[in-house]
């Protein structure tokens, strides 16, 4: 039932807005009003001064002035009151019935103030009265009833007089007053309803600037909501790079410490199963972080020109193995193609769509093509799997869609695969094709721009490096977390390295001073506890033992300030969890020899 009368009482209260406007109106033009009636007062009394009586003229006069008077009172107390105060409706009744007092005072002149026989004192009046009604009538017509009360008051009384005159009066006159009452009348009512009209305007107006006003605090709030998400984000980020990478990181450095001690076939056999779970396990978070990270504008394109062929080498390696476990044939065609976009990006596009081909094809083979055409390069993967339904064409590329999974296996990943390369060829502005038939196989496609490479001198053959001789080498480890410190010990003993492990840094000066020989290499993670960074550490036992002490940086975030940051101090960088082959091959990057010291 309320809800139904919530229209009256909306449109009640803007007619009352309305009406209070009015009202404001008309008072605001008081003194305006005030002045007029009483300069043609005035020169109606000197007019008619030697016509009609004296005491008649003045007994007006002082009606006319104590009229205006109080009307000057009425204007001061509206003028002062509060806004709240001025919207009650006894103001516009006060109003009205000044303007039917000023009506019954100048329609008192028409009749008082008539010369019987002088027609030009009688057109002389006519023309006072007229002209105070039409001065009147654009001011008071935005308030009807005052307007309506006024003229008939004040034009009527000596229309009435003349009509009653036996002279020409009547004719010259009476009738043409009779026509222009009506004309004023008619003139009254278009200016009350324009005015009227722009008064509600104007609130529709005002209400408008409301709404508008109000959006833009829901989308001020909006933004600072996003921005808060944003920043809660990155935080997630922050703490899933590190946190969640730690035990990872830590649990590969055991495996790998436990395959370097272990001979028994068995054993050796549930040490691999531990490596392929991390990998497996390393795989599906980075899966995770991709997704987010991507949605809240993380990751930005670095455009460039370069040739397929490195990177089909780095895939046909990384997937040939797999492939040639489940029986199938893995070929990759095209390799010369030249193309610009992000390497690192399309090659993530890439790999997704051959692991998960190589996934779903339990026969046959699978097949990375690359074909120029126009400007532009067509990059396809093509498989004989188990196709796709029409229906479900669209459907998998959502989030944890396993149409192939329905028991959820962890073999099989978390169905974010073909989600990440969605979104990655949203972010590069590609458009994802696939054409399947269930049963038969499927083929998704994408063109990337061609490229175009400058001419480059012929590429003379690097010999090898050799790896670094650890045996002996002195490496400091700082890690807050115990397990992972332990694990550096651990797999750097195996290799015949000498650990100092520390948790903060603060007792390293004391034991490499122990040990009686500085240090080979410093490894540190990036977050420390208390608020201290690898970074602060590494540069304060530098400058405490040897600024040459060379530096591995261990972070779990791969912002552009971390890289950045490593770069500028010339610490080399790695990305949580730490492969033992990439920590290995980091190692003899750092500690290999200059070519002098092996020429001599």
């Amino acid at each position: 039932m309320s809800s139904a009368r919530q229209p009256e009482r909306d449109k009640a209260l803007r007619r009352a807005q309305i009406r209070a406007e009015q009202v404001r109106s008309v008072y605001l033009h008081s003194p305006t009003t005030t002045v007029g009636s009483l300069a043609a007062g005035f020169a109606l009394v000197v007019i008619l001064w030697g016509y009609v009586s004296h005491t008649m003229l003045i007994v007006w006069l002082v009606a006319l002035c104590l009229h205006q008077t109080l009307r000057v009172y009425h204007y001061r107390r509206y003028t002062r009151a509060s806004p709240e105060d001025q919207q009650h409706e006894g103001w516009g009744r006060l109003y009205i019935a000044a303007a039917a007092t000023a009506g019954v005072i100048w329609g008192a002149a028409g009749v008082l103030m008539y010369v019987p026989d002088s027609l030009a004192h009688q057109a002389m009046l006519v023309l006072i009265l007229w002209g105070f009604a039409t001065a009147t009538m654009t001011s008071l017509s935005v308030l009807a009833p005052a307007f309506y009360v006024l003229i008939p008051l004040t034009l009527l009384p000596i229309i009435v007089r003349m009509m009653f005159d036996p002279g020409p009066a009547r004719v010259y006159l009476g009738i043409p007053c009779i026509i222009m009452f009506f004309v004023v009348l008619s003139f009254g009512r278009t200016i009350h309803r324009i005015a009227c009209e722009a008064i509600e305007k104007r609130f529709e107006n005002l209400d408008l600037i409301d709404e508008l006003r109000a959006q833009k605090a829901l989308a001020e709030q909006a933004r600072q909501e996003a921005e808060a998400a944003n920043r809660s984000k990155t935080q997630f980020f922050a703490a899933a790079s590190h946190d969640l990478r730690q035990p990872l990181h830590a649990l590969g450095l055991f495996a790998a410490a436990l395959y370097e001690q272990v001979k028994e076939a068995e054993v050796l056999k549930v040490v691999n199963s531990i490596n392929a779970s991390v990998a497996a396990l390393e795989g599906l978070f980075n899966e995770l972080l991709d997704i987010a990270k991507i949605d809240s504008g993380v990751i930005k394109p670095a455009l460039g020109h370069f040739r397929l062929r490195g990177m089909f080498d780095r895939l046909r390696s990384q997937f040939t193995a797999e492939a040639d476990a489940k029986g199938l044939r893995l070929s990759v065609e095209g390799d010369d193609c030249v193309v610009m976009s992000d390497p690192i990006l399309l090659e993530r596009i890439i790999s997704n769509l051959l692991s998960n081909a190589i996934r779903y094809t339990a026969q046959g083979e699978v097949r990375l093509l690359a074909a120029a055409e126009a400007d532009a390069v067509r990059i396809a993967v093509r498989d004989t799997g188990i196709g796709v339904r029409p229906e479900h064409q669209q459907r998998i590329f959502e989030e944890f869609v396993q149409l192939g999974n329905p028991a959820r296996t962890s073999k099989k990943g978390l169905g974010l695969g073909l989600s990440i390369v969605k979104r990655l060829c949203g972010l590069l502005a590609y458009e994802m094709r696939l054409e399947s038939e269930y049963g038969k196989g499927s083929s998704f496609s994408f063109h990337v721009p061609a490229g175009r490479l400058p001419e480059a001198a012929p590429a003379v053959r690097a010999a090898a490096a050799p790896r670094a001789d650890l045996a002996g080498r002195l490496v400091v480890v700082i890690d807050d977390e115990p397990a992972i410190v332990e694990g550096m010990k651990v797999l750097l003993s195996r290799w015949g390295v000498e650990v100092i492990g520390s948790l903060t840094g603060e007792d390293v000066i004391a034991a490499v001073h122990a040990k009686e020989r500085m240090p080979d290499l410093i490894i540190a993670d990036y977050r420390l506890g208390e608020n201290l960074t690898g970074t602060q550490v590494i540069e304060h036992l530098r400058s405490e033992l040897d600024p040459e002490i060379p530096a591995i940086l261990i972070t779990g975030s791969s912002a552009p300030e971390r890289v950045s940051e490593a770069d500028l101090k010339r610490y080399k960088f790695l990305l949580k969890p730490v492969q033992p082959a990439m920590l290995r091959a980091s190692l003899d990057a750092v500690l290999r020899p200059a070519p002098a010291e092996r020429s001599s």
